[in-house]
Order: C-alpha cells, then sequence, then structure tokens
C-alpha cells in the first residue's frame, strides 16, 4: 500500500471516528436535556410526595451529566436513558402517593376532631375535681393540659395545609395529633375511639 492511501484511509479512519464521537455525543446530549426537562417538569410534586424516587432520578441524570462532562458520550447517554426511565415513574408514583394521602386524611378529619373534643372534655372534667382520680398523677395531668394544646395548634395547622393543598404536609401533622392523642387517652384512662 502506498504512504498515500495508507494515509488516505488513515484520514477517513479519523473523520469516521470523529463522525460516530459526534453522532454519540449529540445523541446523549439529547437524552439528557430531555431527562432533564421531564425531571424539572414533575418536580415540586415528586419532592413532596416521592422524595427517595426523585433524589433517585436526580442522582441518575447527575451521573449522566458527568460522564458527559468527562467525554464518556455512550455512558452519559446509558445513564440519561435510565434516568429518563425513572422519570417516567414519578407521575403514577406522585398520584398513588397523592390518593393514599386522600384517604388517610379523609379517616383523620372524620376521626381526630372527635378524639380532641372528648380529650378537651376529660381534662376539663378532671379540672373541677378537688383530687385526681387514681391512676392519674398530677404530672401527667399536666403533661396532658400541655399536650391538647400542642394537638390542638398542630391539628388547625393540619387544616389549613389541607385546604392549601398540601396533603403531605397535612397528613404528616395529622398523624402526629393522632399519636399524641392516643398517648393521652392512655395516660388520663379513656377509652380509645
Amino acid at each position: 500500500m502506498s504512504s498515500m492511501m495508507l494515509r488516505g484511509a488513515l484520514v477517513l479512519a479519523v473523520a469516521a471516528a470523529a463522525s460516530g464521537c459526534s453522532m454519540a455525543k449529540g445523541k446523549a446530549e439529547s437524552a439528557i436535556a430531555a431527562a432533564d426537562s421531564s425531571l424539572q417538569a414533575v418536580a415540586v410534586d415528586a419532592q413532596a410526595y416521592v422524595p427517595e424516587q426523585y433524589a433517585a432520578a436526580g442522582a441518575q441524570l447527575t451521573a449522566a451529566k458527568t460522564d458527559f462532562e468527562g467525554g464518556s458520550f455512550a455512558d452519559a447517554l446509558t445513564k440519561a436513558e435510565e434516568a429518563t426511565t425513572l422519570v417516567g415513574g414519578l407521575a403514577p408514583a406522585i398520584e398513588a402517593r397523592k390518593t393514599e394521602l386522600t384517604q388517610a386524611w379523609q379517616g383523620m378529619s372524620e376521626s381526630l376532631p372527635k378524639m380532641v373534643q372528648s380529650i378537651q372534655a376529660r381534662v376539663d372534667e378532671l379540672a373541677k375535681m378537688r383530687r385526681l382520680p387514681a391512676g392519674i398523677t398530677q404530672e401527667q395531668f399536666t403533661q396532658a393540659q400541655h399536650d391538647l394544646q400542642e394537638m390542638t395548634a398542630n391539628w388547625t395547622q393540619a387544616v389549613d395545609a389541607q385546604g392549601k393543598g398540601d396533603l403531605a404536609t397535612a397528613a404528616s401533622l395529622g398523624a402526629g395529633v393522632q399519636a399524641k392523642a392516643a398517648e393521652v387517652m392512655a395516660a388520663l384512662g379513656m377509652q380509645q375511639m
């Protein structure tokens, strides 16, 4: 093979490699942009309702960007496609979590006001007594009064959050009120509702 032909073949090989690299770079760049755009579209709800899944998708996208910046376009493309798959799973997960929280909230909104009222009635009853009944110490009673104020404030916050459409906060606060109400009812010798 003549040196002229060898140089020509070498130029063609370099051009083909550059073209292939350019195509891989373009595909990776497009895949990263698409995954990033999709992730941003659901970011607010995903962070509120499925933060772990959102973080996993974000981490995968970050890894794709890192590979891209490092020139590993094939790896970047693979990771961007995986990120796209993870992002695609966010919307159904968000809806499932919203449904779960809505159902939990409905149950709480029916039972918790009654529990808090019942505790208030018991605290009022105990406050009128000259002597606390056996099994209830002054310390327990004082703590129950404090807890009742805290539960009332937290329930108000939960109702406000639900009214603003923040089901995650509402359900979290409601669950805290529910747990505290069960403790107070036990401390005051009340039957669970």
